[in-house]
């Protein structure tokens, strides 16, 4: 099966610094190189894959953008990447962006949902469902949600073409784990500078629990406001309780993870999936989390970390959290989440589509692999 495996196009694969669903991408490209399927990254240039590499732009711009700037840089990019899809040869294209081609797009579609149920993304996969396009999630409960939404908005009955479900996957064997005698004594904390991650909450857990903390935040402009109004003034009550460490990334991360006795996954809303959860306990570090979102579908009570009901909760049950096996943790996520395990459902998933969408009775106007690759794509390593 040939997948063209369509990125967003901000940053390069996998990311450089951060980028959750860039790194998602980067594992599920390398995790169907590796089970034998022939996969085209569509990617900005500076990518690196063992997949074939198209650039469909110079490079990453990151968000810092104006809205209009991205409109139009995000809509150039679509075009680009479609365009080459019908070139192809292809069998599927696996979008993990919300660009809509035109109607008569002839190859059958696959969409990976990143985000949250907002009313807005539920109206365009309607849309894109009666068109033909199929929906994976990154999590039950994401699933549930987007669901729900779309009945409240469109009234009874089956709104969104939801193929199934696909975790977010991480390469275990290349995750460096630290046994016991490897931690040390304080918590970690990794995400964005923003709300919908609560790092002033994370504070709160390490000083109601009395247990060091190092905060590894990326703070970009848009988020400058809010660090300098929640995040500082929580930092300041502290004290030397907390440290903070700024954005970290590569052997930086590894060591913040895998040393610490925990990680609080302190986000307050129905997040989709949260990659920190993984990789934490494929470090053999266990997470403390509210009982929202994925969560529940990652985290096993006494196991690879504790679910809690609030953020008091959550502080209690800590010390338990700390006391957990690594070697119990590293092997949950091994079983459920490793990247072998997920490539093998996405695989079979995007081969049922590919079997019974009604776009495989149009007509594909498509060159063989061979002579679209020498015209059109390039490799980096």
């Amino acid at each position: 099966m040939h997948i063209v495996q369509i990125a967003p196009p901000w940053f390069p694969i996998p990311p450089r610094g951060y980028g959750g669903i860039e790194r998602v991408i980067y594992d599920l490209t390398e995790g169907l190189v590796a089970a034998g399927q022939t996969v085209t990254l569509v990617a900005p240039a500076g990518s690196r894959t063992s997949a074939h590499l198209v650039a469909a732009v110079p490079g990453g711009v990151g968000l810092n953008l104006s809205e209009d700037a991205k409109q139009d840089h995000f809509l150039a990019y679509g075009r680009r990447a479609y365009d080459l899809a019908t070139t192809l040869g292809a069998d599927i294209v696996h979008d993990h962006t919300d660009f809509s081609p035109d109607p008569s797009f002839p190859l059958p579609i696959v969409r990976t949902i990143h985000g949250p149920a907002v009313e807005h993304h539920v109206a365009m996969y309607r849309a894109m469902s009666q068109r033909g396009d199929h929906f994976l999630a990154i999590s039950k409960r994401q699933q549930e949600l987007f669901e729900a939404a779309a009945r409240e908005l469109f009234g009874p009955g089956d709104h969104l073409a939801f193929a199934g479900v696909v975790h977010n996957p991480i390469d275990v064997a290349a995750t460096p784990f630290y046994p016991a005698a490897a931690k040390e004594e304080y918590v970690a904390f990794l995400g964005r500078c923003h709300w919908e991650k609560d790092p002033a909450g994370a504070i709160q857990v390490a000083m109601a629990a009395d247990v060091p903390l190092k905060m590894a935040l990326r703070v970009t402009t848009q988020e400058r406001p809010y660090f300098e109004a929640v995040v500082q003034p929580a930092l300041r009550r502290a004290g030397s309780l907390v440290e903070y460490v700024g954005e970290v990334d590569g052997v930086e991360k590894r060591e913040l993870i895998g040393r610490s006795r925990a990680v609080i996954f302190s986000s307050p809303w129905e997040e989709p999936f949260g990659l920190v959860q993984t990789e934490a306990g494929a470090h053999g570090t266990p997470v403390v989390a509210l009982r929202l979102g994925a969560a529940p579908e990652i985290i096993t009570d006494g196991v690879n970390g504790y679910l809690s009901h609030d953020l008091g909760a959550m502080a209690r049950q800590l010390p338990a959290a700390m006391a957990l096996d690594p070697v119990a943790c590293r092997a949950h996520v091994a079983a459920h989440f490793d990247r072998p395990v997920i490539v093998r459902r996405l695989a079979a998933l995007l081969d049922a589509v590919r079997i019974t969408s009604d776009v495989d009775k149009r007509p594909i106007a498509a060159r063989p692999f061979a002579d679209a690759r020498a015209a059109s794509i390039h490799r980096e390593r």
